[in-house]
């Protein structure tokens, strides 16, 4: 019995001291890691910074592709119009 009682101890006494250094480690790593939230804040940035790029892009080309389309539509327009006062003079 005090054998088992003295391996129980041993084995809670091991157990602390890893969750021991376990949490000085991690104490360290968050101390030091002022490089890494950084490092993540800046690839946070770039990746908004594409994502705006891209949807400014895609603005831009969906508004120059109806610019396009309500000038096709005009020129359309203008021939019907014409058509329909070359008919009327008649």
């Amino acid at each position: 019995m005090p054998n088992e009682l003295l391996q129980v101890g041993g084995a809670v006494a091991l157990i602390a001291l890893v969750v021991r250094e376990l949490f000085t480690y991690l104490k360290s790593r968050n101390a030091g890691d002022g490089t890494m939230n950084g490092a993540i804040l800046k690839e946070l940035q770039t990746m908004n910074n594409n994502h705006l790029h891209s949807l400014k892009e895609a603005i831009v080309e969906g508004n120059a592709r109806l610019i396009d389309c309500m000038h096709e539509d005009n020129v359309r327009i203008v021939e019907a119009l014409g058509e329909i006062k070359g008919r009327l003079s008649k």
